[in-house]
């Protein structure tokens, strides 16, 4: 890899979706790997409830996973869109927490180390891909389970829903050779025979939430309804926040294919 620079618009697009420069003058953030240890994930969770409208701890645990997903999401939008490495390791992650005006829980993930480097070979990509997944969010999950007792169908499938909107999502990225780029990479990402970048699975953990998008009853775009629910109607003013791909409603609706 070669060492290489993100532009100002590159780091405006990861800054709207959460992701920053640390500063140290700014307000202490919570290491990422520190979640990583014993007890420090139920604690953590324990100290923001009210911040995050939560009163249980599987609720809190399913809400930082979908927060949590941006590191996998953009990771992977930096890789595939522009050629870059950020390093997202859970020792250059540090989580701030912020509260937006509608009451959501939307904590910072600010990057210690910024630089940034370009890949040079698929060997590279595939290395990078294996470690974010295998050697990061793999582990996250596992202390959900253990720590929370959370579902790991429901943790993948909070971290597949934002990895389907950034490969599926064609506002982000205009350009023709990027496109089939993309196309390339979200492909592979599904594919049972890459199964192992994932952790110890037989079957890609992904691939099993990519299903056909329907329309629903209300709705004007079609949607892919989520086989789990996260749990976002348990917040305080919970109804707000419900997915609109939640399976608690849409199975109660017309579905229309």
């Amino acid at each position: 890899m070669n060492p290489a620079s993100l532009s100002d618009e590159q780091w405006a697009l990861l800054n709207q979706y959460r992701f920053q420069k640390w500063d140290p003058s700014d307000a202490d953030g919570t290491g990422a790997s520190l979640l990583l240890e014993d007890g420090e994930m139920v604690r953590y969770l324990e100290d923001r409830f009210s911040l995050m409208g939560a009163d249980d701890l599987k609720t809190a645990g399913s809400l930082f996973m979908k927060r949590y997903a941006f590191v996998a999401a953009l990771g992977m939008l930096a890789m595939t869109f522009w050629n870059k490495k950020l390093n997202v390791s859970p020792d250059n992650l540090l989580l701030v927490d912020h509260v937006n005006d509608k009451g959501l829980w939307l904590p910072q993930i600010c990057l210690k180390d910024t630089s940034v480097q370009e890949f040079t070979s698929w060997s590279e990509k595939e290395e990078f891909i294996r470690s974010l997944f295998s050697e990061h969010l793999d582990p996250f999950i596992g202390v959900m389970k253990r720590s929370v007792k959370l579902s790991n169908l429901i943790l993948w499938e909070n971290i597949a829903v934002y990895l389907f909107w950034i490969y599926e999502n064609d506002e982000l990225i205009t350009d023709e050779n990027i496109l089939v780029k993309k196309e390339r990479d979200f492909a592979r990402l599904l594919s049972d025979e890459n199964s192992h970048w994932f952790g110890a699975y037989n079957k890609n953990p992904l691939n099993r939430y990519y299903t056909e998008k329907v329309r629903v009853e209300g709705l004007d775009d079609k949607i892919r309804v989520r086989k789990t629910c996260c749990f976002s109607y348990r917040l305080e003013n919970g109804e707000q926040f419900r997915c609109k791909s939640c399976p608690q409603t849409c199975k109660v609706k017309r579905m229309v294919f």
